[in-house]
């Protein structure tokens, strides 16, 4: 638990891998090659975080999630947006878009994913002897191309479609949260409240 508050902490290395994965997916995107927006999925460093907001709900640790982790959170999805704005600002808009069905069986699907992707991460990071998927569970978690999606929308200035991706990205945030915390309570960590609370008070 510790190492996965150490690494959840903004530092240098998580902004800078941040960006990287925002320009890659991005370009990807504008390109329309999915190999290089799986790349970035694989840079970015969100899981970490995400992961931790489950750890902190599951144990009852608002007071530390208004503190500084959902604006820590809020702040990294803000990146990527921007990142993704710069690049279609300079770049233009791709010649076509990946293709959703806007339908409530779309979107439950999607949903479905992102919470099993959830519980696959956490139960990763728990269970070190599988720490070797970790990587395949970053790409099914991965928030960064809807998030992308909505800044080249934005700077193309087609809102109904940025919404859109932005309903998405809301869709698998959620779902990811949710598979977290039913892994992690599932694993009893509320019974490590106290350890946590000493732990983020440092």
């Amino acid at each position: 638990m510790e190492s996965l508050l150490k690494k959840s902490k903004p530092s240098f290395s998580y902004w800078l891998f941040l960006v990287f994965a925002s320009f890659i997916v991005a370009c990807g995107i504008l390109l329309e090659n999915s190999a290089i927006v799986i790349g970035g999925m694989l840079v970015a460093p969100l899981l970490t975080p995400l992961l931790v907001l489950a750890l902190a709900v599951s144990i009852g640790e608002i007071n530390f999630i208004k503190r500084e982790l959902a604006w820590f959170i809020f702040k990294s999805f803000l990146v990527v947006i921007l990142a993704s704005v710069i690049i279609a600002f300079f770049f233009g808009q791709p010649k076509s878009y990946f293709v959703f069905e806007n339908t409530l069986k779309t979107a439950l699907l999607y949903f479905v994913v992102a919470l099993i992707s959830g519980m696959a991460a956490t139960f990763a990071w728990v269970r070190k002897e599988v720490f070797e998927v970790l990587p395949g569970t970053a790409i099914a978690v991965s928030l960064v191309p809807p998030l992308v999606l909505v800044g080249i929308h934005l700077a193309g200035l087609n809102f109904l479609q940025a919404r859109f991706y932005f309903l998405l990205f809301l869709f698998n945030f959620f779902g990811i949260l949710m598979g977290a915390l039913i892994v992690f309570s599932l694993l009893q960590f509320y019974r490590v409240k106290r350890k946590f609370k000493i732990t983020s008070e440092d």
